[in-house]
């Protein structure tokens, strides 16, 4: 999105401060046009965190964003070479020399000074791919040195150019440029490029780079897995009371009191997190709550080893810290905005998102209880293969390591798994449980079916039979054709006979289940269930007589070819 003439003028005339605080958040192009209008553009960039930085370029892309790359300090770019250009433990030299080629834009003596500071085990590594030292008496005394391939700086050292690319002329005149700059330093690297042991350089430049990281909030992957560590939630407040609290109370909104702050709620569009956030805070205390997110979200990376260059699993990090942050107010504040505040005030960001973890974690042990009670264990996967569409994606989701929310709870058409956002989507996931653990029971007490044994497993393997099949097919011969209450699958040719005392002949819209079936299916869950069961297999027991009604309701009439392929109900041949 273009930046309007009135959005720059607006900016322009903003203090130093004010436009920092307005830059945050905008879209990475969006900010750069407005950077680059402002005469104190390069104070802007060089006020920027190494992070804020660096995904503020990988948005734009290095191919457009060499202006504002060429504005960074060398302690800058030593940041943003941190972050990307490493794979876990190993430096990725291919991204280096992109950083080093848009950053050549700006001039060489700028690239050079940028390059020099980094750690000199990694400009080693870098200029080894492109250079062999050799100490000058030795390209003197030998027969086999390629002497016109040899570049001579002083009297002591000779370089051969040994990687010939797009990059190679850069390369040389950073080599030339050092030369200039810094002899010693010239000198120095000379050494490491002749006597450096690639394993030894890689391990001291990765824990310089580790170290760095570390102190920015990064922490290593080991160390980072505590910011997903369990805590007890129904003992949260006794655990937050031995932490120092965060007295944040100063940075309340000083033209807003509590009443007014009460009457704010919420709305589609934000969750109970930010607005509390924007609503409760003023501008330093939004930036101090942002700045320990961040380092939530930094562990958060770390934990998942993502690489920071992959902005889509970036964001998807950063999301989910915030969504597990809100899941955690929402529990504590139950939806109030002022309890919110209050929390967010005095609590360490961390805790909050230990806390919402927490919440799903506890999720994720009772779906492991009601798997164990579906006669399965963990070993055997998360994949219950006889249960209906949602509950076998839900429940998939539910046992992950990271507790996923099946998009399709929400009845949007979705079918993929994300995060949980609110209190509302672990509401949702203990109800599908409670429907999928009384499952058992009901099977059951309605027609003395194990559904749980190793048995009925062998008999449902590979033949793709879902509970609701089980359920409708026993309801159907017993309550529309005066049979046994038993699943056996009807015959094809049964199909004219099962619709004709299933549809209302009289129902103007569509047709629908007839009244006398519905009837005599409550009388029977009446008799055979007991109250709890029937109570809490009421919504699983609705889905299934809705999916019937929908698919009979939709045959046509070849009735052979449709039982082949009708799902609500057992047909020989459809299993």
């Amino acid at each position: 999105m273009a930046t309007t003439a009135r959005e720059e003028r607006e900016f322009l005339n903003l203090p130093f401060k004010e436009k920092l605080e307005f830059l945050y958040g905008l879209p990475a192009r969006k900010k750069m046009d407005l950077i680059l209008s402002a005469p104190e553009a390069a104070r802007l960039v060089q006020s920027f965190s190494p992070e804020t930085l660096f995904y503020t370029l990988k948005e734009i892309g290095l191919a457009d964003a060499s202006d504002l790359l060429g504005m960074a300090l060398p302690e800058q770019f030593k940041g943003l070479v941190d972050l990307d250009c490493w794979n876990k433990d190993r430096p990725n030299l291919e991204r280096l020399r992109e950083w080093l080629e848009a950053l050549s834009e700006a001039g060489r003596s700028r690239t050079a000074e940028a390059l020099m500071a980094l750690d000199i085990e990694l400009v080693t590594l870098f200029f080894r791919q492109y250079v062999k030292v050799y100490r000058l008496e030795e390209v003197q005394q030998a027969l086999d040195v390629p002497v016109e391939t040899i570049v001579q700086f002083d009297d002591h050292y000779a370089v051969e150019f040994i990687r010939h690319d797009a990059a190679t002329s850069m390369v040389q005149e950073l080599l030339e440029e050092i030369f200039e700059r810094d002899y010693e330093y010239f000198a120095n690297l000379m050494e490491e490029i002749y006597w450096g042991v690639e394993a030894e350089l890689e391990e001291h430049a990765y824990q310089f780079r580790r170290a760095r990281l570390s102190d920015r909030g990064f922490p290593d992957f080991f160390e980072a897995q505590e910011v997903f560590a369990y805590l007890n939630p129904a003992e949260f407040d006794r655990i937050r009371q031995s932490y120092v609290k965060c007295n944040r109370e100063s940075l309340l909104t000083e033209d807003q009191d509590a009443g007014e702050l009460a009457l704010v709620i919420a709305g589609a569009e934000d969750s109970l997190f930010n607005t509390a956030l924007k609503v409760g805070f003023s501008g330093p205390a939004q930036h101090q709550l942002r700045s320990e997110s961040a380092l939530v979200a930094n562990q958060v990376l770390a934990a998942r080893a993502v690489d920071f260059g992959d902005l889509e699993a970036v964001r998807n990090a950063i999301r989910l810290t915030h969504d597990y942050l809100n899941v955690a107010l929402e529990h504590l504040a139950g939806g109030d905005l002022r309890t919110a505040i209050e929390y967010l005030r005095d609590t360490h960001v961390k805790l909050l998102f230990r806390l919402g973890v927490s919440l799903t974690i506890d999720l994720r042990t009772r779906a492991e209880r009601v798997l164990a009670e579906l006669g399965l264990s963990k070993k055997e996967g998360r994949d219950v293969p006889y249960l209906d569409t949602p509950y076998r994606e839900a429940f998939s989701g539910f046992l992950e390591k990271l507790p996923t929310f099946y998009g399709g709870l929400d009845g949007d058409g979705s079918v993929t798994w994300r995060a949980f956002r609110r209190m509302r989507d672990l509401h949702i996931a203990h109800r599908v449980l409670d429907q999928i653990a009384v499952m058992p029971k009901l099977f059951r007490e309605l027609n003395g079916l194990d559904i749980t044994s190793a048995s009925f497993r062998a008999q449902a393997a590979g033949r793709e039979i879902r509970l609701s099949q089980l359920l409708l097919t026993s309801l159907v011969r017993a309550c529309a054709m005066g049979e046994s209450l038993v699943p056996h699958p009807f015959e094809p040719t049964d199909l004219q006979r099962v619709c004709k005392r299933l549809i209302d002949p009289e129902c103007t819209n569509g047709r629908r289940l007839r009244n006398e079936f519905l009837d005599s299916v409550n009388t029977l869950l009446e008799a055979k269930l007991s109250t709890e069961t029937r109570k809490q297999s009421a919504d699983f027991v609705k889905s299934c007589l809705n999916l019937l009604e929908e698919e009979i309701g939709n045959l046509n009439d070849d009735s052979a070819k449709s039982a082949r392929y009708l799902r609500s109900l057992l047909f020989r041949g459809n299993q």
